[in-house]
């Protein structure tokens, strides 16, 4: 029983220190500045969900290349005011999706779905 006890709790502890380094990452995502293609994209009007700009490529449609899972994070964060703090792809239908969950800014935790290919969140 006591070995069984010890694992459990070192489990625990692993779990409560990968958090701290998500927890970490996360705010040093926050004061780096955003994506240069993201920035280029809103200043000539386009809206994130329907294009981005690649460098030295113009703008690319989501027809032409899917989402990285860094975009998806930085769509479904600006869209919802919120950080995402867990991220996985995942294959829904032969389609690549990305499965978030964010936190507000007031302690909601929600889940959201983006699609790689369209950028379409659910």
């Amino acid at each position: 029983m006591s070995v069984q006890t010890s694992t459990a709790s070192g489990r625990v502890a692993r779990r409560a220190a990968h958090l701290r380094g998500l927890l970490a990452l996360l705010a040093l995502a926050a004061l780096a500045p955003a994506p240069a293609r993201a920035a280029r994209a809103e200043s000539r009007g386009s809206a994130i969900g329907t294009a981005l700009a690649a460098p030295g490529l113009g703008y690319l449609s989501f027809a032409d290349r899917a989402l990285t899972m860094d975009e998806a994070v930085d769509l479904a964060q600006r869209r919802y005011s919120a950080r995402v703090v867990r991220a996985e792809a995942s294959d829904r239908g032969g389609r690549r999706v990305y499965l978030l969950r964010l936190l507000s800014s007031d302690g909601r935790v929600f889940n959201v779905t983006v699609d790689a290919a369209t950028g379409r969140i659910s």
